[in-house]
């Protein structure tokens, strides 16, 4: 299957605390799936709506409690999945498309973790 993507994706779990722009201002946790230049997967105990915008404040790992804000708009949302364990949890991974993002600070979480050519 061919893929259309700009920018090299990573796959990595980083906490990311997020807040729906267009509703009050509560922010929530999730983990990603993996990382782009141009966007993020999570994954995400509530299903956001698709086209809602998200301010996204994105860990930086390597360095001691420091992060980084982007703006974004989910893409698409998965089904919801299940993890069954002591007591069954249910997901979505959710598309985000970055609209505004510090490219330096995203480029820190790539050279965190790919490997030198």
């Amino acid at each position: 299957m061919l893929q259309r993507r700009v920018f090299e994706r990573v796959e990595i779990p980083l906490s990311i605390k997020y807040k729906i722009v267009e509703s009050p201002p509560v922010s929530k946790d999730a983990t990603s799936k993996d990382i782009s230049g141009g966007g993020v997967r999570l994954s995400m105990e509530e299903k956001i709506p698709v086209g809602a915008h998200l301010k996204l404040e994105i860990e930086i790992p390597g360095e001691k409690n420091k992060s980084t804000i982007a703006y974004g708009k989910v893409v698409w949302v998965s089904q919801p999945r299940h993890i069954v364990g002591q007591k069954m949890t249910t997901y979505y991974e959710t598309g985000i498309q970055f609209m505004q993002a510090d490219p330096i600070s995203i480029g820190k979480i790539f050279k965190r973790f790919t490997k030198d050519t």
